[in-house]
């Protein structure tokens, strides 16, 4: 699927997508009212290993919460190209960012996911 979206559509429609799917991931462990950050990585970790999509551990900065993202699957097929690199990507920087929101972030913070070797790290803040 991943090399199929990314061969088939512009980066950003595909980039768009992924963000989709993971917005709609997000929403199967609805958090409101969640106001702890260990019950918060708690949740998180039991939605994800659920899936076998690997553990986090949360940060809460001054100017960011940073979550390290590790143990997430390989690709499960030859990917030369990194396509399943990059759907995980997007898909959890949508699924995060949708928890943010619903958590009360307000518009003037984004979250943004980069690899740091095999942990995705994403940060929400300024």
């Amino acid at each position: 699927m991943a090399s199929e979206i990314c061969e088939g559509v512009p980066e950003a429609q595909a980039r768009g997508f992924f963000l989709a799917i993971g917005r709609r991931m997000a929403d199967l462990e609805p958090l409101e009212g969640v106001n702890d950050a260990s019950v918060l990585c708690a949740r998180i970790n039991t939605f994800w290993q659920a899936l076998d999509w690997g553990e986090i551990e949360l940060a809460v900065g001054k100017d960011a919460i940073v979550v390290r993202h590790r143990d997430l699957p390989n690709k499960i097929a030859p990917d030369p190209q990194g396509h399943w690199a990059t759907m995980l990507l997007g898909v959890l920087e949508g699924a995060y960012d949708n928890w943010f929101r619903v958590l009360g972030s307000g518009p003037a913070l984004r979250t943004v996911a980069e690899w740091q070797g095999d942990t995705l790290e994403l940060r929400h803040g300024r």
